[in-house]
């Protein structure tokens, strides 16, 4: 395949697909096609509990189902699924999974043209022991299901039953040509909250078969360590698969756990080796530990607990409508990622395009991709309006309203390629010192572009500003590697 060299930073942008060849641009703006060698869905965080519904916590079958057809629809040679499939770590709900598949791969094949669908799917801690988290399951405490745990019932003794397939803490399959390496979340094994200890020793053991010329795909629930999202990731492992991925610079490594937003553009880190987060296909979570570590978020879902510093004037945003995936084309010398939202049926953002080790090149390290990041802006004629009046507070009694000053201005324009991920508001007197500070993640940054929020609004509670002063409000839009764009301001008035 004839592929420019020179390559966008941050991806180049998919131009859509024809007739199974996928066509993009090149840094040098050139149309460029062919067949890939390899295509393959990813997903994670499925989270099952009943079938054929899409109400209540996990109940996602159809979301499954219509996922799994997509997939077969846009020709995939294996889909990856990256852990939690199961929410509350039942035999019941992973075989709603086992369901789901063969009725969409009758005996692992495409229900469209009978090509081989290879299935590479890794159990994660809601598999392992999502029994002990406690959840309601129908009526009952899912520590009391014992007979119905997976863990109880035995990993190896359900996994052969259901995917009529020998079970193995880590594997290893290969699609045309490509290996694929799964690590389980099994305790029994080593895995736990630091890690899947079972990979060191079997890449020691198995390094020499893997073809060091082409990519080769790794997949394991939680993010390896300090890779993607950086020192964000919630979850993330203790360091064992960094440091075993390491050696392998053409390992690409798939993780979930988090639910974080495919539209963040840290969800893909290259370093020593590339890792991507997976999303979630039951609902996407903002980043937690990154809202305690800036002071909290006036819309984060946490608890007052987890947020200590927000007024709590805004309701808790929803994210619960997020729900993520990845269509992955292998080429001779690229991958190209294609992010999607399975329930709006929507890409999410320009697909990734990463050269492969071959190139030399790493677009898509973090410092280099902060650098050329172009922040966001509002609109020429954007302004902020501050007024007056009063506002609920979460946690007041019903009916009751805080005298405040409500703030409320236009969101910046999400195209396809940009988006602001918060926005920071302050109000500052006469003299320019800030005076309140507040923090807003953009309400709609886990949705497609076409979704996005119309305009922003919060409040400042009064009794937190000062008395008898002037005060006017400022607005900065940040991205999610945190370069900001142009302020605008609210006229001054009189407290």
């Amino acid at each position: 395949m004839n592929i420019s060299r020179r390559w966008f930073i941050g991806g180049a942008a998919s131009m859509g697909a024809l007739q199974g060849c996928k066509v993009f641009t090149d840094s040098m703006g050139l149309f460029r096609s062919g067949q890939p060698n390899v295509k393959f869905g990813v997903i994670s965080d499925v989270h099952l509990i009943c079938a054929n519904t899409d109400t209540g916590r996990g109940g996602n079958t159809r979301t499954l189902d219509h996922t799994l057809r997509w997939f077969d629809e846009q020709g995939v040679d294996g889909i990856v699924v990256a852990g939690d499939i199961a929410d509350a770590g039942l035999v019941s709900e992973l075989q709603l999974f086992a369901d789901s598949w063969f009725k969409a791969f009758p005996n692992n094949r495409s229900s469209i043209d009978g090509r081989k669908v290879e299935r590479v799917v890794v159990l994660g801690n809601h598999d392992w022991e999502g029994f002990a988290y406690n959840y309601d399951v129908f009526g009952r405490k899912s520590n009391t299901l014992r007979d119905d745990w997976i863990r109880d019932f035995g990993l190896k003794k359900t996994w052969d039953r259901l995917f009529n397939e020998e079970y193995s803490p880590v594997f290893k399959k290969t699609i045309k040509g490509y290996d694929f390496i799964g690590a389980h979340w099994d305790g029994d094994a080593g895995a736990d909250w630091s890690g899947m200890h079972a990979i060191k020793p079997w890449f020691e053991k198995n390094s020499s078969s893997i073809d060091p010329s082409k990519p080769f795909f790794y997949v394991q629930h939680p993010h390896p360590k300090n890779t993607c999202y950086g020192a964000w990731a919630w979850g993330r492992d203790g360091g064992v698969s960094t440091e075993t991925l390491s050696k392998f610079p053409n390992a690409v490594a798939f993780s979930g756990h988090s639910h974080y937003s495919l539209t963040d553009e840290r969800t893909i880190w290259q370093g020593a080796f590339a890792s991507l987060g997976t999303g979630s296909l039951r609902y996407s979570c903002p980043n937690n530990d990154q809202f305690a570590a800036e002071g909290g978020f006036e819309n984060s879902p946490g608890s007052t607990n987890a947020n200590p510093e927000s007024e709590k004037t805004l309701p808790k945003m929803r994210t619960s409508d997020g729900r993520n995936g990845m269509l992955v084309s292998v080429f001779d010398d690229c991958t190209v990622f294609r992010r999607r939202d399975f329930r709006h049926d929507a890409d999410l953002g320009p697909d990734w395009v990463m050269p492969n080790i071959t190139t030399g090149e790493k677009p898509f390290a973090f410092a280099e991709r902060a650098r050329k990041s172009i922040a966001p802006q509002f609109d020429a004629h954007a302004v902020v309006k501050a007024e007056i009046g009063e506002t609920y507070t979460r946690g007041a009694k019903e009916g009751v309203k805080t005298p405040s000053v409500n703030v409320s201005f236009p969101a910046v324009t999400r195209t396809f390629k940009s988006q602001a991920w918060r926005y920071d508001i302050v109000a500052e007197g006469e003299d320019g010192k800030v005076v309140a500070k507040k923090r807003l993640m953009a309400p709609a940054f886990h949705l497609p572009y076409t979704l996005a929020e119309k305009n922003c609004s919060l409040a400042f509670l009064r009794s937190k500003l000062p008395k008898g002063r002037k005060l006017r409000f400022v607005v900065t839009p940040y991205d999610c590697f945190g370069n900001a764009g142009k302020q605008i301001k609210s006229d001054f008035i009189a407290l």
